[in-house]
């Protein structure tokens, strides 16, 4: 026996799984029926459910870094071959 189940979802992430299921060549209804039946042979999430650590701007620190290393060393370069 079929049931019908609601909940809200954001809009743009709505028309995102639309379009992606469409390619898949199913519908969002056809999705959420497979995550469903994978929930309960899994007897929870299908898949890790874990908590990420916040991003911490060093990699764009060291990128900064860098991209100053090599305008120094272009300045100084062009300034030589300018004399």
């Amino acid at each position: 026996m079929d049931s019908n189940m609601s909940f809200h979802m954001d809009a743009d992430v709505k028309a995102q799984m639309t379009a992606l299921c469409a390619q898949l060549g199913m519908t969002p209804s056809t999705a959420f029926n497979l995550f469903a039946n994978a929930f309960v042979r899994a007897k929870g999430m299908p898949f890790a459910v874990t908590v990420q650590e916040p991003l911490t701007f060093l990699p764009m620190a060291s990128a900064l870094a860098d991209a100053d290393q090599i305008l120094t060393e272009y300045e100084a370069a062009y300034k030589r071959m300018a004399e």
